[in-house]
């Protein structure tokens, strides 16, 4: 149910024309399913490519970047667990990744302002996937 209701939030918010907003449900799902490793992780990377595909002006940047995502989460969740301790660091990384893409200038008080919200959902779903 928590997937659906994701790729939902995910799929509105994507037709809002603010890209800033988008990431801060975009990064933290992407780490959530990249930490659970279930089955259904084949078929909704995809669709989350897909979904960020079809507002973006470069829709092959969009599949490379869900790639790029899931290695360095993999990558991430090897070395570090998915706790509070390390949820900021990875919310810092998941707000400097998404200002990558969206090609957005970086302000140090956006960024903080951005990691309140990046941690308070990092957080809601590392409770859902640690429990």
């Amino acid at each position: 149910m928590l997937d659906f209701i994701s790729i939902l939030f995910i799929f509105i918010l994507d037709n809002i024309p603010q890209t800033t907003s988008k990431g801060f449900l975009i990064m933290p799902y992407l780490a959530y399913l990249s930490y659970r490793k279930d089955k259904k992780i084949a078929f909704l990377f995809p669709l989350l490519a897909v979904i960020l595909a079809l507002h973006s002006r470069e829709p092959a940047f969009a599949f490379l970047f869900v790639g790029i995502n899931i290695i360095f989460y993999h990558l991430y969740f090897i070395n570090f667990d998915y706790n509070i301790g390390n949820l900021y660091i990875l919310s810092l990384l998941q707000i400097v990744a998404w200002k990558i893409f969206v090609k957005s200038p970086f302000v140090i008080v956006n960024v903080l302002f951005l990691s309140v919200f990046y941690f308070i959902i990092n957080l809601l779903y590392m409770r859902r996937a640690t429990k």
